[in-house]
C-alpha cells in the first residue's frame, strides 16, 4: 500500500525589505542568497549572507537581519531530525561558504523556481541534496572561505575583464594559492572556470531571454558576438543563433512560451 507523500522540509524563495525584528523557532533554519545580501546576527555573533556565504540557524536561536535595495534568499525551514544518514540536527548554528557543490544547486534552483515551489516532491528532493552538502565534514574553514570568494568575485563580475591578481585579492591570498585551490577543488584552472562559467551563462540566457546575442555575449565577458560565437562553436559544436532556435522550436512542440528580456 503506498502512503501519501508528506514534505518535511518547507522551502520558499524570499525577499525582504528593510529590519526583522528579533525571534526565534523551534526548527533549523537555512538561509541562502539567490541575489543581494543581509546582514544578520544571531544569538549575538554578527555576520553576512551573500554571494559567498549563507547560514544555517539553530533551533531557539534568536536572530535577527538587516536586508537592503533588492534581494532575494532561498529559506528552508527544516525539523530538528533532518540529517539524511543519520537522523540527527545538522548541528549548531554556523555561517558557511557556498562551496561548487552548494552553488550547483543554487544555480537550479534559481532557474527553476516555479517547479520548486509548485512540486512538493521536487523540493524535498533539491533539500535532501542541500542537507547532504552540509552533513559533509568540512574542510579547512580558511581556504574554504578564500575559494567561496573568489568564486562568489568571478561571478559577480562576470562580464568584466577578469585577472588572477583581482580575484586573489579578493579572496585574500596570494595567486599561486588561488591556483593550488582551484586545482584541488575545482580540478581546473581559474581561467578555464571562467570560460565555462561565461559559456554556460551565455547559454542559459539564450535559451531564457530575448536579449540581443551581441547584448548576451557583452553581459557574460565576451569582446562581441563574434567572439561568443567562436567559443560557443569550438566548445559546443553550434553556434547561438541555432542554439536559440532549437529552444524555440522545442517551446513551441511543448507549448511552452518563449520568456521576455
Amino acid at each position: 500500500m503506498n502512503t501519501p507523500f508528506e514534505p518535511t522540509v518547507a522551502l520558499a524563495m524570499r525577499s525582504y525589505s528593510g529590519q526583522v525584528e528579533l525571534h526565534a523557532h523551534d526548527f533549523q533554519q537555512i538561509v541562502l542568497p539567490l541575489s543581494g545580501a543581509m546582514e544578520i546576527e544571531v544569538d549575538g555573533r554578527g555576520g553576512r549572507v551573500d554571494a559567498s556565504q549563507g547560514v544555517l540557524i539553530a533551533p531557539g536561536a534568536r536572530h535577527a537581519f538587516l536586508a537592503e535595495r533588492r534581494n532575494t534568499f532561498l529559506v528552508l525551514d527544516i525539523p530538528t531530525t533532518e540529517n539524511p544518514g543519520t537522523g540527527q540536527p545538522l548541528g549548531d548554528t554556523r555561517f558557511f561558504a557556498l562551496d561548487p557543490q552548494i552553488r550547483h544547486l543554487l544555480g537550479y534552483a534559481s532557474h527553476s523556481g516555479a517547479l520548486l515551489s509548485a512540486s512538493s516532491r521536487a523540493a524535498e528532493a533539491w533539500s535532501s541534496l542541500l542537507l547532504g552538502c552540509l552533513a559533509r565534514p568540512v574542510p579547512a574553514a580558511p581556504q574554504r572561505q578564500a575559494l567561496a570568494r573568489a568564486l562568489a568575485y568571478i561571478e559577480q563580475h562576470l562580464g568584466s575583464p577578469l585577472s588572477a591578481r583581482a580575484i586573489a585579492r579578493a579572496a585574500g591570498i596570494g595567486e599561486r594559492s588561488l591556483y593550488l585551490l582551484f586545482e584541488r577543488d575545482m580540478h581546473s584552472t581559474p581561467f578555464a572556470y571562467i570560460a565555462t562559467l561565461r559559456l554556460n551563462h551565455a547559454i542559459d540566457l539564450l535559451g531564457q531571454t530575448r536579449l540581443p546575442i551581441s547584448e548576451i555575449a557583452q553581459r557574460v565577458g565576451y569582446a562581441d558576438q563574434s567572439a561568443l560565437t567562436h567559443a560557443l562553436k569550438k566548445s559546443r559544436n553550434t553556434t547561438p543563433a541555432a542554439l536559440r532556435k532549437a529552444v524555440r522550436e522545442a517551446q513551441t512542440q511543448t507549448g511552452t512560451r518563449f520568456p521576455q528580456a
